[in-house]
């Protein structure tokens, strides 16, 4: 099973994101020194923004950049915008960042269908919006990290 690590945060660009995400990540020597800088060139080729109706991104990279399973997840105080991942000419507004660390590919998918999974319930991100941090890590565990 992966780790998971819960935080709030503030950014001004999608960039500082991934740099709060990153950052947590390899303070938790989860993943290399080079992550951060691939998960920015993944992102600029490969976006990772959902829908407008959805203020949730995915970002990753290979797993040649991570040592240890981990997702951390982002909770930002205002939205940052991302390009979609279904149209890189769109943008949508985030305020949930996913950062995922992962070995196995298998792994990297089932979780990505589990998140597509529970946004289809137009409800989850506004019952995110609800939570305290120690209730979203509980949420987040149950939603993602179970087997």
């Amino acid at each position: 099973m992966s780790k998971l690590f819960v935080v709030e945060g503030s950014a001004e660009t999608w960039r500082e994101a991934l740099k709060i995400t990153s950052g947590i990540l390899l303070e938790q020597n989860c993943v290399c020194d080079d992550f951060y800088e691939n998960c920015v060139e993944r992102e600029i080729n490969y976006p990772t923004g959902l829908t407008e109706f959805c203020p949730i991104a995915i970002p990753h990279t290979s797993k040649d950049h991570v040592k240890q399973e981990a997702v951390c997840a982002l909770r930002l105080a205002k939205p940052v915008k991302f390009h979609r991942m279904d149209d890189n000419e769109a943008v949508v507004q985030v305020k949930y960042v996913l950062n995922l660390a992962f070995l196995d590919d298998n792994e990297h998918l089932e979780l990505i269908s589990r998140i597509i999974r529970c946004i289809k319930d137009t409800g989850f991100v506004e019952e995110m919006d609800r939570m305290s941090v120690e209730e979203l890590d509980a949420f987040l565990r149950e939603k993602f990290l179970r087997k």
